[in-house]
């Protein structure tokens, strides 16, 4: 071998070696390459309370307020029995309350044809602690009226209007039972002059509702038919008041309603824009972790699905599953063996990734008149957590 050949295949064999790396750093470079490509949907780990925008980044509560300033109606969704949205209700009203724009407060919770205590409460006639009596707040709306009274306090000390939405409970019920022929003359004075029927994704979303509540079904056309004409009522009549409200104090109004009425603008947003053409409606939905859909709102709080349970336990889902957060000592729970840190795993046979699931395990073991019995799993072991039969003490 000649001088000449020993650096021409030196040459050879470092550009070969770096072919072959180049290679298989491009290998990994796709890969990640391919990692790193998926959207970002949220850039940090919230935490309980934290609010986003609809690019799913963070918020300070003044921020979210001040995305809502030039708004003719908020609408605010919650979870019924989410005490962290309750909170968050609170401190996004006060911070409304502190600023220069007045506004007006409507109410899912509360019947139109309960607005005298409500304008009684506004003369300071009927004190915050007389409101859920005279409402009738527990056999009408059932959730705990402790989760508003900081709000009706709010509306107290800074003289902010509140007014009923609702249709009174025994509308709806009478519809689902009977249909609409069924109503009385009394009845029919509360319904909105006009009911704005579901747009297809809407309905879309009322068949998967109705597909969960137990003795409905949704290929029977009556039943179909008589629940889509309900959350229409609901929808429309709350949208209808809200509009009412509006015009007559000519302040923006904080509506406060279920998520489910104000999601992705199906509900009350989409009634409310055919009585009031070219209002600014500004939707504030809670987010509860897993996939983030910006469409679903204009901007978002984080607060974890929860669940108050009746054996003295609040199960929340959290990014490790269904977590017991926290037990009632002296309760069932607390003498079945639950304890605080507990991710639920099965129940029944039945896996545990939604609050639904706990509900369907209940059920079925009530159902089957059968014992409860939960698997936990508790730091690397796996527990029996025996709550016995339902309905039993």
């Amino acid at each position: 071998m000649n001088k000449v050949e020993k650096p021409i295949f030196g040459v050879i064999n470092t550009l070969l070696l770096m072919l072959i790396t180049a290679a298989a750093l491009g290998g990994c470079v796709s890969r990640q390459a391919g990692i790193s490509s998926t959207p970002m949907e949220v850039t940090f780990l919230p935490q309980r309370g934290d609010f986003l925008s609809v690019d799913g980044e963070r918020l300070s509560l003044e921020q979210a307020v001040a995305l809502t300033r030039d708004a003719d109606y908020i609408l605010l969704g919650e979870g019924h029995k989410n005490v962290c949205d309750h909170k968050i209700q609170q401190s996004f009203a006060e911070v409304l309350a502190e600023g220069e724009t007045p506004f007006a407060v409507g109410l899912e919770m509360v019947a139109v044809d309960k607005q005298p205590v409500l304008d009684d409460f506004a003369e300071g006639i009927v004190p915050v602690p007389d409101l859920e009596e005279e409402l009738v707040w527990k056999e009408r709306w059932g959730y705990p009226f402790a989760l508003f009274s900081g709000l009706f306090e709010l509306a107290q000390k800074h003289s902010i209007p509140v007014a009923g939405l609702n249709v009174p409970p025994e509308v709806p019920r009478t519809i689902s039972r009977d249909g609409v022929e069924a109503l009385s003359e009394d009845q029919r004075e509360f319904l909105p002059e006009s009911i704005v029927y579901p747009a297809d994704d809407q309905m879309d979303m009322l068949r998967e509702v109705m597909a969960m509540h137990s003795g409905r079904d949704t290929d029977n056309a009556t039943q179909l038919e008589r629940f889509a004409y309900v959350q229409s009522l609901w929808d429309s009549k709350m949208a209808a008041e809200a509009v009412k409200l509006r015009e007559k104090y000519n302040w923006p109004v904080l509506v406060i309603a279920g998520s489910g009425h104000v999601e992705y603008g199906w509900g009350i947003a989409r009634r409310i824009r055919q009585y009031d053409p070219g209002a600014r409606i500004v939707s504030v939905m809670p987010w509860r972790g897993g996939d983030f859909d910006a469409k679903a709102g204009d901007v978002f709080f984080y607060c974890p699905e929860s669940y108050v349970s009746r054996l003295g336990a609040v199960f929340t889902v959290m990014r490790e599953g269904i977590v017991v957060e926290s037990v009632e000592r002296g309760s069932r729970a607390d003498s079945s063996g639950f304890r605080p840190g507990d991710v639920l795993v099965s129940a029944n046979g039945i896996d545990l990734r939604r609050l639904m699931d706990i509900y369907e395990a209940g059920k079925a073991a009530h159902d089957h008149d059968r014992p409860l019995v939960f698997t936990v799993r508790r730091g690397d072991v796996e527990l029996q957590v025996d709550v016995g039969l339902l309905g039993r003490k």
